[in-house]
């Protein structure tokens, strides 16, 4: 094995059993961790829903994580301070789920193969007196009702919490000069499937969409390949009505935290 390659814990979902009603409360409470999917993302009733910036369809909600709640990991809201001790705080993910000629059009985008950009990862923070969270919105309304006629949108699931696995090391495809034993491999070898944290599924090819290299080229340093996986979608996953060729996830520069991107990686 390699003694060079730490290992990492991945966290995964813990689904509610039952449908839960008002989830979004629920969400912004700290009740649960986040919502997978749905058509109630959190947004303020005089915002607009957000569209792609590559063919300007509009985005679905993938992933809604409250950072503020003790449900969510420890580990994983310290990738993403600075943490408020009032209020909640939401780390969200919206794709574009629209049909391409390359596929959807976010796997085409961060594969590359179109330009612009086709997501929106943000954080976002309300107060304890934050106010317009009922408010209805025609404009929200009617996207809702558009993407939800599209066949788009992806059944919510309410993710209550999520529970440590086993240990991960870097997947064998990263690094040609990896040397690991195969019991150990076995033992540690990142798993598939939505999580937080840990060791993406990679492959031969890889594409990320800070550049044209995949680097990080924020900051003085120039162009830097210092990527840690913060979530990985589980776009791979068979149940999962956003299947991708390639297995996607969210990287996050370590030696700048604020800066994101969509990963794509395979043996396609």
């Amino acid at each position: 094995m390699s003694l060079s390659v730490p290992l990492l814990t991945p966290y995964f979902p813990k689904y509610a059993e039952e449908d839960k009603e008002e989830s979004l409360h629920a969400l912004l409470s700290g009740e649960v961790s986040a919502i997978f999917g749905g058509s109630q993302p959190y947004l303020q009733a005089n915002e607009e829903w957000p569209r792609c910036k590559t063919c300007q369809h509009h985005l679905i909600p993938y992933l809604q994580v409250n950072i503020s709640s003790t449900k969510t990991p420890e580990e994983f809201r310290q990738r993403l301070p600075p943490l408020s001790p009032e209020g909640a705080t939401l780390f969200q993910i919206f794709i574009c789920a629209e049909e391409t000629d390359a596929g959807f059009c976010f796997e085409a985008w961060t594969m590359h193969v179109m330009e612009g950009e086709s997501w929106l990862v943000r954080r976002v923070h309300l107060d304890p007196n934050a106010e317009g969270v009922d408010e209805e919105s025609e404009a929200h309304d009617a996207a809702r009702a558009a993407l939800d006629e599209e066949g788009q949108l992806i059944p919510e699931r309410v993710i209550v919490e999520w529970t440590p696995g086993r240990q991960e090391t870097e997947h064998e495809a990263a690094n040609e000069d990896l040397n690991f034993d195969d019991a150990y491999y076995e033992a540690h070898e990142p798993a598939d499937g939505l999580k937080l944290l840990g060791y993406p599924i990679r492959g031969k090819y890889y594409y990320g969409t800070s550049d044209p290299y995949g680097n990080c080229v924020a900051g003085d340093e120039g162009p830097h390949f210092d990527w840690r996986c913060l979530v990985q979608l589980g776009t791979r996953d068979d149940d999962n009505p956003i299947y991708t060729t390639g297995n996607i996830f969210v990287n996050q520069c370590v030696q700048h935290p604020d800066v994101l991107e969509a990963a794509c990686s395979g043996d396609w």
